[in-house]
């Protein structure tokens, strides 16, 4: 069942749509709505809060008035995030549709640059990312192998790859995918990878900037790090149509991956900052993850793909669960307060 909120004030059309995906409604979106209050470019917003039951949802408390509009979209129960980001994606009404996670923190001049850069032909633009939680080891290597190529000193330019779920889109692309814009949004490299095939361009706007909330328990960031690589090694098995002995040779590879990955992953990590001491200190971590990631990537060569991307999907959906017991307790108090809040 989908249904919405009409928005009670609509004081002009607005610039830039925001698709917030809340799968445990209120509990989780204070601190990403507190963000968004405090954009400089707010009243040009309008907010699509994607949830399972719209009724769950304060206007008040989350400052509607702040915005060109405010709307719950209610979708049931939340399993798919690329399903429920489209539901979202169909009732945005700005020419220019922007995702943001509920553990995803912008800075007040983020929606103002991602606007500026939507002047051009762009098909995609992606703020730069921080980590939002860098007190742990496995909050540090999780970051690393998800955001080292948008984070750090950056410099404005093409890209052919943006951070998913945190990338602004024109909305007329997205939606003339129709009822596919689910599942390329469930991995979202396929969605952009579509892009740049289509002849469309993607661009990196570092004066939009974000920080995100990394996954820090242990259990959580093996599972994260496993379904990825199964779902590398699964993709590249089946986009290459790779035979059966090639995929066995591809995963008796496994317990060179981890060098591999670190060698891609190099380069990027030292621009931004990241010194061989540092990964030497995170080294058991860094290793465990790569394992995992290694592991998981013969599996894929092996199996396929399986369930990886519905199970990676809720991990991203379900950030508070996979925290550390005391990060969980902070990020708790803070997803709540109706305060806005610094990144």
């Amino acid at each position: 069942m989908s249904g919405m909120n009409r928005p009670t004030r609509t004081s002009s059309s607005p610039d830039l749509s925001v698709v917030v995906v809340g799968a445990s409604g209120m509990a989780t979106i204070g601190r990403t709505l507190g963000c968004l209050r405090a954009q400089t470019a707010a009243d040009r917003i309008e907010v699509l809060i994607v949830t399972p039951s719209a009724g769950e949802i304060d206007r008040d408390a989350l400052g509607a008035g702040r915005f060109a509009a405010l709307r719950a979209v209610e979708v049931g129960p939340i399993t798919r995030r690329g399903h429920a980001a489209a539901a979202g994606i169909r009732e945005a009404t700005a020419p220019v549709v922007a995702l943001l996670e509920d553990h995803s923190y912008p800075e007040p001049g983020w929606a103002a640059a991602l606007l500026a850069a939507h002047t051009q032909p762009w098909a995609g633009v992606g703020p730069s990312v921080e980590n939002a939680n860098p007190g742990t080891a496995i909050s540090r290597v999780t970051f690393w192998f998800s955001f080292a190529a948008m984070s750090g000193p950056q410099e404005a330019g093409t890209r052919t790859l943006l951070p998913w779920h945190n990338t602004a889109y024109k909305r007329e692309i997205l939606t003339g995918y129709g009822e596919r814009l689910g599942p390329l949004l469930a991995w979202e490299g396929d969605l952009q990878d579509d892009l740049l095939a289509r002849g469309h361009q993607l661009y990196l706007a570092p004066a939009a900037r974000t920080h995100h909330l990394q996954g820090s328990a242990f259990t959580a960031a093996l599972g994260i790090h496993f379904q990825c690589g199964r779902i590398l090694g699964g993709q590249h098995a089946e986009k290459e149509r790779l035979p059966w002995w090639r995929r066995a040779a591809y995963a008796a590879a496994m317990p060179v991956l981890p060098l591999v990955h670190i060698r891609r992953a190099a380069p990027e990590l030292h621009r931004m900052g990241v010194t061989t001491r540092d990964m030497v200190a995170d080294g058991p971590t860094l290793l465990t993850m790569l394992a995992a990631m290694a592991i998981g990537e013969a599996v894929g060569y092996l199996s396929g793909v399986g369930d990886a991307t519905d199970r990676l999907q809720r991990y991203d959906l379900y950030r508070a669960a996979h925290l550390s017991r005391r990060e969980r307790r902070v990020a708790a108090a803070m997803a709540q307060t109706t305060e806005p809040t610094a990144a």
